[in-house]
């Protein structure tokens, strides 16, 4: 898993040193890496690492070998760039197509961030407002934390055998109310793998989180009481009710931040499709839909299902 967590950082890292493979040393800035004509600072390698997300960024800070993989990366990268433009590759008709898909993305991504992403922007009032009447998308719904033992029968069980399963669930309800530990009972006898572990802990859920059967009986239940065996799809479970909270309104300064990236992805997209709808009157745009199953049925056959 850690190898894998490491290429997918890498394979990020690839995609930015290639749109910065030529950019020029500016200032007082080392180089740290050149190949040929191809320049990499000091500063542009660390800017790459900063733009990742915290945690791959985090994992890249904290590991020296991993910074030196991904430098000799860069190295291979251009290394095999330079032999390819000696080939000319770059004069394939399919490679020359491929290379102006990946400009014009890259273009427009400048574009969009120059013209939409720069441009939006969210005042406080606006949340304010979006707050005041908006405020039940905002309740925090009641939750309980409960802790469950399953007894699980199996796929199309006999009737004796869910009689079997209740009797088990009764003979543990039994001791959990002589005082036994309720989390060394779920270790002993718990058939829920996922809770298991945790001493049958499920931690807070709210209700249509849960099957219905198990969510009625756990949210019946008061602080600390142990349910009558509850019978699902799955099999018997004893469950005990560890907390409640209540429904409650959640503040504006809890939201704040929650509504402002809320609002200023409906104010990109609004400016993007304006911007787009704007360029669609400036520039000579034919589409042809029909053929988008064309060749479904140019052989007479038809899609898969």
């Amino acid at each position: 898993m850690k190898k894998t967590k490491w290429l997918v950082v890498l394979l990020i890292l690839f995609a930015s040193f290639i749109t910065n493979a030529l950019a020029a040393d500016k200032g007082q800035d080392k180089i740290l890496a050149q190949v040929g004509k191809y320049k990499l600072t000091l500063k542009e390698f660390n800017d790459q690492i900063r733009s990742l997300p915290p945690q791959l960024q985090m994992a890249v800070q904290r590991n020296p070998e991993l910074k030196k993989q991904l430098l000799d990366r860069w190295v291979q990268l251009n290394l095999m760039a330079l032999e390819a433009r000696k080939q000319k590759l770059q004069d394939k008709p399919d490679v020359k197509k491929r290379i102006e898909e990946m400009t014009n993305a890259l273009l427009a991504q400048e574009y969009m961030m120059e013209n939409v992403s720069d441009k939006a922007k969210v005042t406080d009032k606006e949340i304010k407002e979006y707050y005041d009447k908006h405020k039940s998308e905002f309740m925090q719904p009641e939750q309980v934390r409960a802790r469950h033992i399953l007894i699980k029968v199996p796929a199309n069980a006999t009737k004796k055998q869910w009689e079997e399963a209740r009797k088990k669930a009764l003979e543990i309800r039994a001791k959990l109310l002589k005082g036994e530990s309720f989390a060394k009972l779920a270790q002993k006898y718990s058939d829920d793998p996922g809770s298991k572990t945790r001493g049958g802990d499920l931690g807070y859920f709210r209700k249509g989180q849960m099957v219905p059967e198990f969510e009625k009986a756990a949210f019946a239940l008061k602080k600390g009481e142990i349910s009558q065996p509850v019978k699902t799809t799955f099999g018997y479970h004893i469950i005990k009710l560890e907390d409640k909270k209540p429904a409650k309104q959640r503040s504006f300064q809890e939201v704040k931040q929650e509504i402002r990236q809320k609002l200023l992805r409906q104010k990109q997209m609004e400016l993007r499709n304006k911007i787009v709808e704007k360029l669609r009157k400036k520039y000579p745009v034919s589409v042809h839909e029909e053929l988008l199953n064309a060749g479904a049925t140019a052989s007479g056959g038809s899609m898969p299902h």
